[in-house]
C-alpha cells in the first residue's frame, strides 16, 4: 500500500471524518486524491456512505495498525503531521498513537 494512502487512512481514522478535506494543505490535486479514495473503496480498506462520508473498514483498520506498529518511525512523521494539520486521535485508538509515538 503506498504511504499516501495510508495518510488518507490515518487521517480519517483520527478524525473520524472523511479526510477530503484535510488533505488539501499536502499540495496534492483533487484528481489524485479522489483516486486514492476510489482505489481504497474498490480493494475493500474504505466503504463510502451516503450520510457519514467514508469510513474505515475493519480491512482497512487492520491494515493501518499494522503499519503503525511496524513502521514506527514513518508513522510517528505522519502522525505528527497529521497533528500540525489538527487532526487528534479518537479515544479509540489514542493508545496506539501514543505507543507509536514513545517507542522508536
Amino acid at each position: 500500500m503506498f504511504l499516501s494512502e495510508m495518510v488518507i487512512l490515518m487521517a480519517i481514522e483520527l478524525a473520524r471524518d472523511s479526510g477530503k478535506n484535510l488533505l488539501k494543505p499536502m499540495d496534492v490535486t483533487g484528481e489524485y486524491v479522489r483516486s486514492l479514495y476510489d482505489s481504497l473503496v474498490r480493494r475493500g480498506y474504505l466503504k463510502k456512505s451516503s450520510l457519514r462520508g467514508y469510513q474505515l473498514t475493519s480491512e482497512g483498520r487492520e491494515s493501518l495498525f499494522e503499519f503503525l506498529l511496524e513502521n514506527k518511525t514513518r508513522a510517528k512523521n505522519m502522525i505528527k503531521t497529521l497533528q500540525q494539520l489538527g487532526i487528534e486521535a479518537s479515544k479509540e485508538i489514542d493508545e496506539l498513537v501514543r505507543e507509536v509515538l514513545e517507542v522508536e
